[in-house]
C-alpha cells in the first residue's frame, strides 16, 4: 500500500468516527495548533502519516499520537520499523539545523538511514552507519532511505568533526556506550527515554552524566505515545586540570 492511500485509509477512519462516542481528548495534529508544515521541497512521509493519526496529550510529555488505535492501516509497529523508532517532525530538522551550526553530522546505528535522509534534505552534511545489512535487521524493514556503511559503534572514532547523532539506541545492548567511548569530538544529539528507560545501557547514561552537558532540546519533539523520547544535545566538558597538594599525597581534579 502507498502512503498516498494509507492516508485516504487513515481519513475514512475519521469520517467512520465523526459521528461516534469515543474519547474526546483524541485530535489530529495536523491543523491543530500543534501542527509542523513540511517545507517545500523536503519528502516526509512518516510525519505525514503521523500527523494525520490520533493524538492526544498527556501530562509531561506534551501531544502523543497513538499508534495503537484500532482498525488503522498502520500504526506504531509498522512505522518505526518501516522509518524509524523516532520522529523526525520539521521543527526537529530545523533545530538539529541550527545545533549543528554548519558542521556535519554522523549517525551510529542509523539503521533504515531515515533520519539521516532527513538531515541531507535539510542541506546537512550528514554520513550513516548501521553493522548489519538491511535484508538482516529485524528493526527495519529492509528499505534504506540513505547511502549507510557498514561498521559499528567503533566508527565513530572517525569523525571527531561531526556531531554524533545516537537514536533510541537498542536497549541493555553496549553498543552506543561504545559509540560514545569512541567518538572523540564535542557534540552529541541524543534522542530516546533517559536512564532507566528502554534504551541502550547504563554505561551510556553514567557516561553521559560525567562527561557532557545537557545545552538544549527540540522542543517541537514528537513522541509516541507509551513509549517516550526527548532529542538532545550534548557538549563534553572541558577537563581543567588542577593540582592538589595534600600532606602525603598529590592528586589531579578535573572540573
Amino acid at each position: 500500500m502507498t502512503v498516498s492511500a494509507e492516508l485516504a485509509e487513515i481519513h475514512q477512519w475519521w469520517a467512520q468516527r465523526s459521528g461516534l462516542a469515543g474519547p474526546a481528548t483524541a485530535f489530529r495534529i495536523a491543523g491543530s495548533a500543534y501542527d509542523q508544515v513540511t517545507p517545500a521541497g523536503i519528502d516526509n512521509p512518516y510525519w505525514e502519516i503521523v500527523r494525520q493519526l490520533p493524538s492526544v496529550r498527556e501530562a509531561g510529555q506534551g501531544i502523543c499520537p497513538d499508534g495503537f488505535a484500532r482498525g488503522l492501516p498502520v500504526g506504531h509497529h509498522l512505522l518505526t520499523k518501516r522509518y524509524s523508532w523516532a520522529i523526525p517532525s520539521p521543527g526537529d530538522i530545523a533545530w538539529l539545523t541550527q545545533i549543528l551550526g554548519g558542521r556535519g553530522l554522523v549517525e551510529i546505528g542509523a539503521g533504515s538511514g531515515y533520519w539521516v535522509w532527513q538531515a541531507e534534505q535539510a542541506g546537512i552534511d550528514a554520513i550513516a552507519y548501521e553493522p548489519v545489512s538491511s535484508s538482516a535487521n529485524t528493526y527495519t524493514d529492509g528499505t534504506e532511505y540513505s547511502a549507510v556503511r557498514r561498521d559499528g559503534p567503533a566508527a565513530a572514532r572517525h569523525h571527531p568533526d561531526r556531531a554524533l547523532l545516537l537514536c533510541w539506541p537498542s536497549h541493555g545492548d553496549p553498543w552506543a556506550s561504545e559509540a560514545l567511548h569512541a567518538y572523540t569530538g564535542d557534540l552529541v544529539i541524543y534522542i530516546g527515554p533517559g536512564a532507566g528507560g528502554r534504551c541502550a545501557d547504563d554505561d551510556f547514561f553514567r557516561l553521559l552524566a560525567r562527561e557532557w552537558t545537557p545545552i538544549g532540546s527540540s522542543v517541537h519533539h514528537i513522541t509516541w505515545r507509551h513509549t517516550h523520547s526527548a532529542m538532545t544535545a550534548y557538549r563534553r566538558r572541558e577537563r581543567n586540570a588542577a593540582t592538589v597538594v595534600g600532606a602525603d599525597r598529590t592528586t589531579t581534579r578535573y572540573a
